[in-house]
């Protein structure tokens, strides 16, 4: 089972900084997770949210900031890093799971990061549809669905035909467990009888996952000292 940072180690330092995926490095994590948005002036950064408002105060859309009014900003100190500036400084062979959190953010992300970063990559999305796109596109990456509440109608035949062909993994929340331990179960028994890799998130409580280790690829957590 491999440990990624969510967001690099946000229980020490701001979410989605240089100094978080480093830190978070550090401490043993097999690699990292993190999100993609594009500036105004069509940048890849990293951040989880479409606006300031959480991490600085600002009601400021990032789609609407240029990256260097973008850098105006910090977060306890820290700057929004552009994705050139995340694979610059982390270490050759990591997973590195990329989230695409926007359509526009998916292709550019895509072709970027193959271009820039030798390891293994994942690229996964809540907007199935950018995946299947991307997947038929970039043939040779990995690309994973994310699963949330927004797809709790989709029937097992739904997502068996997703997961179909050229897919690399399945994204879970720890929350289906603790919600629907049997659908949970099963949705595992399909992406594991399908050879798909499973990844879960966001696990902060190792014993949530005791009963489950060996369906589990990927583990997804704010605090990778729980697991390394």
């Amino acid at each position: 089972m491999k440990v990624l940072g969510h967001r690099g180690i946000p229980v020490l330092h701001p979410e989605n900084t240089i100094k978080s995926f480093l830190t978070a490095l550090r401490y043993g994590a097999d690699g990292l997770e993190t999100d993609v948005r594009l500036t105004a002036d069509g940048v890849p950064v990293l951040i989880h949210d479409e606006d300031l408002e959480r991490l600085a105060g600002k009601s400021l859309k990032v789609s609407r900031l240029t990256l260097s009014e973008l850098k105006e900003f910090s977060i306890n100190g820290e700057k929004v890093p552009t994705l050139e500036e995340f694979l610059r400084v982390i270490p050759p062979g990591k997973w590195v799971n990329l989230e695409l959190k926007e359509a526009e953010a998916g292709e550019l992300a895509v072709k970027f990061a193959l271009s820039h970063y030798d390891g293994h990559l994942v690229f996964s999305s809540f907007d199935h549809e950018l995946i299947e796109f991307l997947k038929w596109k970039y043939g040779q990456a990995n690309f994973g669905y994310l699963f949330d509440e927004r797809h709790k109608n989709l029937s097992f035949k739904d997502i068996r035909k997703l997961f179909a062909q050229r897919t690399f993994s399945a994204h879970m929340p720890i929350e289906l467990k603790l919600i629907d331990p049997r659908k949970f179960l099963a949705v595992c028994n399909l992406v594991k009888s399908l050879n798909l890799k499973l990844v879960l998130w966001t696990v902060n409580e190792p014993s949530l996952i005791e009963d489950i280790r060996e369906f589990l690829d990927f583990v997804i957590t704010d605090d990778v000292r729980l697991f390394t």
